[in-house]
């Protein structure tokens, strides 16, 4: 297996550390009093910039019966109003087959609605993995291309009779994947419909819109679950907390999968994402609190 970095994966970075210094765009997908933050089930339903270096996970044993470790990095750039661009690599353990790099992923997400006083907003897209960028067996030798939807909602419509309720909000996706061969070596590309959705109480989000949070550490917290699923049939639920600061987020969740077929154990994922330095998100903003 080849211990270099991948072309790709080394300009990107070499872009990202560049346009995450100098960038004045949203870090996170904000519509009205709502920031919608980057997850690691699913994206968020808005474009931003984020360089997301880097996102470690653990599974004692996953779908296939082996024990899988995992280092990526994903970076997302506003390109256009409205408009993104992600990238992503990483690398996979799994024993006993060893180290290995899966397929470069890239894609383009387009923000195409936010109604601020409903606080819902919506993203489409696509990405494609592109077949033969693996090493050591851990990818495909054809592109698999994902059309997707992401969807966002916040209780802050809610009355102010509900004010415990209105720090609460969803998030949706549904995406398919579409391999652009139909057989491999005498066996079937698989068809796979994935979809998820996650569960988010936002402290923040109570600090400036509900009441104030005098403990500094606590008014940063998001706890959060999240759901993902692939053809039904498999699945994980990932509940965990977010440290959500001005210039970078931390993200710590547990991996329990849903049945035999998603794998057996506990696993964790933890992830650090960089953000603009110069962009103070809008929830850290003390606002009037509603009464």
């Amino acid at each position: 297996m080849s211990s270099r970095i991948h072309p790709a994966l080394a300009a990107t970075l070499l872009l990202a550390s560049t346009a995450l210094g100098t960038s004045q765009a949203l870090a996170h997908a904000v519509c009205g009093s709502r920031v919608f933050p980057a997850t690691l089930g699913i994206d968020d339903p808005g474009v931003s910039d984020e360089l997301a270096l880097p996102t470690l996970s653990y599974l004692p044993t996953n779908g296939d019966g082996v024990n899988e470790a995992d280092a990526s990095f994903a970076y997302t750039k506003t390109i256009l109003p409205n408009v993104g661009l992600n990238i992503s690599d990483g690398a996979t353990f799994a024993n006993p087959q060893g180290w290995g790099r899966g397929d470069l992923n890239v894609g383009l997400s387009y923000q195409f609605l936010c109604m601020p006083e409903t606080e819902f907003m919506a993203t489409i897209g696509g990405n494609v993995d592109i077949g033969k960028t693996y090493t050591n067996g851990m990818g495909n030798d054809f592109n698999t291309y994902t059309p997707q939807l992401d969807v966002g909602l916040g209780f802050g419509a809610l009355p102010t009779s509900l004010n415990l309720l209105r720090p609460f909000a969803l998030t949706g996706e549904v995406g398919y994947d579409i391999p652009d061969r139909t057989w491999t070596n005498g066996g079937q590309n698989s068809q796979n419909f994935n979809w998820g959705f996650f569960v988010q109480y936002s402290l923040p989000y109570f600090n400036a819109n509900v009441a104030e949070i005098d403990n500094p550490f606590l008014k940063h917290l998001i706890p959060l679950t999240e759901f993902t699923f692939s053809n039904i049939i498999t699945g994980t639920i990932q509940p965990g907390v977010m440290h959500l600061a001005s210039t970078y987020q931390v993200l710590l969740e547990a991996i329990l999968p849903m049945n035999g077929a998603s794998g057996h154990g506990v696993g964790v994922v933890w992830r650090v994402a960089l953000l603009p330095r110069r962009h103070v998100p809008q929830f850290h903003r003390q606002t009037p609190v509603r009464s």
